[in-house]
C-alpha cells in the first residue's frame, strides 16, 4: 500500500504567527470559541486571504504532529453572520464534512494547549 500523506514541512514565519495566534486565542480563556477570519487577519495585521492559506499548512502541521487542527475554530464572516459555527464550505470537506468538523472544534477546545505548551 502507497503513503499518500505529505510529510510536515516546516512553517513558514507567517504560519507560525497564524499557528501562535491560534493558541493565544485557546489560552485567553475569554473569547469566543470560534475566531473569524477577518478577526484573525486583524490579529496578524494582514489580509484574510493570506491568512486562509495559512490554515491548511498549519493544519497538515498540527496533524502531522498529533493535535488538533486550531483551522477547525476559524469561520467565514458569512457563517459568523448566520450563527453557523463550521469552516468555510471549502474547509468542510478536510474534516469529513459538517460532523468532523464540530468533533474537531470540540477537540480543539478540550485539548490542554497550556500543557502542550509547558511540555
Amino acid at each position: 500500500m502507497t503513503d499518500t500523506t505529505q510529510p510536515a514541512t516546516a512553517l513558514t514565519d507567517f504560519q507560525k504567527s497564524v499557528l501562535i495566534a491560534l493558541v493565544r486565542s485557546r489560552l485567553s480563556g475569554d473569547g469566543p470559541h470560534y475566531l473569524t477570519y477577518d478577526d484573525l487577519a486583524q490579529q496578524l495585521g494582514s489580509a484574510a486571504q493570506p491568512v486562509a492559506g495559512a490554515l491548511t499548512a498549519v493544519g497538515n502541521w498540527l496533524r502531522a504532529h498529533a493535535l488538533p487542527d486550531l483551522g477547525s475554530i476559524v469561520i467565514s464572516s458569512e457563517n459568523a453572520a448566520k450563527h453557523v459555527m463550521l469552516p468555510a464550505d471549502e474547509a468542510l470537506s478536510s474534516y469529513g464534512g459538517e460532523a468532523g468538523a464540530r468533533a474537531e472544534a470540540d477537540r480543539v477546545r478540550d485539548f490542554d494547549w497550556q500543557g502542550w505548551l509547558d511540555a
